[in-house]
């Protein structure tokens, strides 16, 4: 629980730095180490949910932490920031140049992280697993529109 606490903090400062960012590079790197976040608390949520006696504060927190910044991709991503100088990103241009289908994309994932929360939330073990499927879909669907292959 500790983990996750400390990862609540790390996340809610990286927003901070994202939105007051004064370069491109500072925007990047906030908000690769925000996603970075985001997928080391899916991972714990989803190691947890595999060992079938999930425990309940290690989902609980994760999920809060993935729903309560899914709402704030698209601010993540300001005009300017399809390149950070030194730092490499694997954001396309796409994300710039097609904000409606972007938009549609980060409202799906911020949809399926709050039903996932729900069923944190409500401890329901069938429920997270299933909302935690639907998450990573949404994760896999932006990818591959979005995201530079490795």
């Amino acid at each position: 629980m500790k983990k996750v606490t400390l990862a609540l903090g790390a996340i809610a400062l990286s927003i901070a730095v994202t939105v007051s960012a004064a370069s491109p590079q500072q925007v990047i790197e906030a908000r690769q180490k925000n996603f970075k976040a985001m997928g080391k608390a899916m991972k714990e949520a989803g190691d947890s949910i595999k060992t079938g006696t999930p425990n309940p504060a290690i989902i609980k927190a994760s999920a809060a932490l993935v729903a309560g910044n899914a709402g704030q991709i698209e601010k993540w991503f300001p005009v300017g920031t399809v390149t950070g100088g030194s730092i490499k990103t694997a954001a396309k241009a796409d994300i710039w140049s097609d904000k409606a289908s972007f938009a549609k994309a980060a409202g799906n994932f911020s949809n399926a992280a709050k039903t996932f929360k729900i069923a944190a939330d409500d401890q329901d073990t069938t429920a997270m697993a299933k909302a935690m499927g639907a998450l990573g879909g949404t994760c896999k669907g932006c990818h591959d529109t979005f995201r530079l292959k490795d």
